[in-house]
């Protein structure tokens, strides 16, 4: 997926020594050396040609490097050129989305209203790709409930030889020629209905790839297709009872060498990576164990490493390593015990590492290839008061608790989030700080643990993990730290309907659950995400017993609803039609709306309002 850079981000050059980023204030385009840290002005701004600008959001380098993508404060786009120091806005006519460079950097294809356009620079000309573009035909760009199932939002690439873009058009993928002007589709191999998740071209001009899911997730093909023939033929199919995660479903990986590929897949209990060659025949599996592999950087054909990240130091760690893709020898890069993330320089000579635990705020280092550390660039400032540690629950459950240092017994507060061993300065931390206990837990569902413990939530998406905050919440009694009497229940989005679950269990401990942004009715959300989760061929019983329209009676202890009105993924509406099951139930609770609010603004629950809110409610149901 395109990303653009922004301060503190290092963003390698060429040479794979040095480096481009923004200046803090983002008036200056800056590079330096990865091993010094010796830094001088690429570009200033406001002395630029044409259209200066002020300050600049966020940038992209043409492969070439003669070109910089700028993005603004207005969000707009602009190209810049170092030949001139010249800067003109990338368009006249409209809005600019996702635009990418061409291989050869003479142009720049973009999406605008659904329709992509192209802006050739030597000429100063914009001709229009696809003209069909509506709120129900989209070119290169994916529908907002893909774009949050699968983690992207475009679907388009050149060819090596910047003489095509393919680009996909809902569940269908089509060419576009440059000099001709033509727009062809690409008949897939059983690839009607189908989720496109991935469009990569190999290191050949005629060769590019198609990755593409059925529609209930549970069939990923991979499919060669030939440009000069647009036939396409599907190498690579593999079929789990359950559901195919979106990594796996959108991680392939070419190797100049020989153009074999490898990707991501699960089928012996763990996430691994597996190449094979271009007809689709298995070469090898890439490194065996117990762990799973998260992500994938990229390869240093020169040495034969694939760079990776995975959970094989802790299923709440991820460590980063590198494996050789012929002898299987592996070498550890950054496994420091918490979440090891990196970044690499072109040539793989240099990374920055980002990295944060339990008890480390998030730091930003500069390391040489092999994991030694050269120079700190950032590093977070912590609270010391607050104490974070890892905690086993009941049933071998991990997870983590956050309090004030001697706080032995209090309010425990469960936080339905991600539990992965780092440091985060969000709402957990704001209520420790008020002298609560925060707890949350690997809950069934999430990486880490292997295959059987990420999909026991099939078919069960919110009753399974609700299953583990009880356990975890009566062990939390058990121990003594909590009383029992003030259990609270917390989540966002898809996680409040793990709070609903846990609420309308039996044997709840919960006495008050806070839910934003909620998730009421599975058959009225982001149709892509609960057919993954839920299996929608055919409505199962799961999707009434796991949501909380049709149960709102069984929920039981105080209950606070908060939703921002304008929120277009998951609509007020939905919460509407449980307040009415609520007030037909005689079951009481309490409500919040912010009518001109979206979505951004319960994504982050420390808007003051909204988490004052939240700490009265607390306060105020406190036994």
């Amino acid at each position: 997926m395109l990303s653009y850079a922004a301060a503190p981000v290092l963003i390698s050059l060429q040479d794979g020594k040095n480096y481009a980023r923004l200046s803090d204030n983002k008036t200056v385009l800056l590079s330096g050396d990865y091993k010094t840290g010796k830094e001088e002005t690429l570009i200033t701004f406001s002395t630029m040609r044409n259209v200066p600008l002020s300050t600049v959001e966020a940038f992209r380098f043409s492969p070439d490097y003669t070109r910089v993508l700028l993005r603004a404060a207005d969000k707009d786009y602009y190209v810049y050129q170092f030949a001139n120091n010249r800067c003109d806005k990338l368009s006249l006519k409209g809005a600019q989305n996702m635009p990418i460079f061409s291989p050869d950097g003479s142009m720049v294809a973009f999406e605008r209203d659904n329709n992509i356009f192209i802006k050739r620079l030597l000429y100063d000309t914009e001709v229009q790709v696809t003209t069909d573009g509506s709120a129900t035909t989209r070119n290169g760009v994916l529908s907002l409930h893909s774009a949050k199932a699968f983690g992207q939002t475009h679907q388009m690439t050149w060819s090596k030889d910047s003489k095509t873009l393919v680009y996909a058009k809902n569940s269908q993928v089509y060419m576009y020629h440059v000099h001709y002007k033509w727009n062809k589709p690409i008949e897939l191999p059983q690839g009607e209905d189908v989720h496109i998740t991935q469009i990569q071209w190999s290191y050949k001009d005629n060769l590019f790839a198609v990755m593409y899911l059925d529609n209930v997730q549970k069939q990923l093909s991979v499919a060669m297709v030939n440009a000069e023939t647009l036939i396409a033929k599907r190498v690579y199919t593999y079929t789990d009872s359950r559901f195919i995660s979106p990594e796996i479903a959108s991680t392939i990986l070419f190797f100049p060498e020989n153009d074999n590929f490898a990707i991501l897949s699960d089928k012996d209990g763990f996430t691994h990576a597996y190449v094979y060659t271009q007809a689709g025949i298995l070469k090898r599996q890439v490194g065996k164990g117990n762990f799973d592999v998260t992500k994938i950087y990229g390869y240093d054909a020169k040495n034969k490493l694939v760079y990776y990240q995975s959970s094989e130091n802790g299923p709440l760690n991820r460590g980063v390593y590198a494996i050789n893709i012929n002898d299987g020898k592996k070498t550890p890069i950054a496994i420091h015990n918490g979440t090891n993330d990196a970044s690499f320089s072109s040539n793989f000579s240099y990374f920055v590492i980002t990295y944060s635990s339990i008890d480390q705020p998030f730091v930003y280092a500069v390391c040489d290839g092999k994991g030694n550390p050269i120079r700190e660039i950032y590093r977070e400032t912590i609270n010391p008061g607050i104490e974070k540690e890892a905690y086993t629950f009941a049933d071998g459950l991990s997870g983590w608790i956050l309090r004030k240092p001697g706080v032995t017994q209090a309010p425990v507060i469960f936080d339905v989030t991600d539990a992965q061993n780092q440091w985060k300065q969000d709402i957990s931390y704001k209520l420790a700080e008020q002298g609560y206990v925060v707890a949350t837990v690997a809950a069934h569902g999430v990486m880490g643990y292997g295959q059987d413990f990420r999909k026991a939530v099939y078919g069960n998406i919110f009753k399974v993990p609700a299953r583990d905050y009880i356990a975890a919440a009566k062990s939390l009694v058990k121990a003594g730290i909590s009383d029992g009497e003030n259990l609270f229940i917390m989540g966002n989005r898809l996680a409040s309907g793990v709070v609903f679950a846990a609420m309308m269990q039996p044997d709840s401990p919960f006495s008050a659950g806070i839910v934003i942004s909620p998730v009421t009715d599975l058959l009225n959300y982001n149709p892509v995400e609960v057919t993954r989760y839920m299996n929608k061929e055919g409505v199962t019983p799961g999707y009434k017993t796991n949501q909380a329209v049709g149960n709102a009676k069984s929920i039981k202890g105080k209950l606070l609803l908060v939703h921002a009105m304008n929120d277009g993924d998951n609509p007020v509406e939905n919460t509407n039609k449980l307040v009415e099951e609520l007030v037909n139930n005689n079951v009481q609770f309490e409500m919040q709306l912010y009518p001109n609010r979206d979505e951004s603004f319960t994504a982050s629950l420390l808007q003051p309002h909204l988490f004052t809110r939240i700490l009265n409610f607390i306060k105020g149901n406190i036994k």
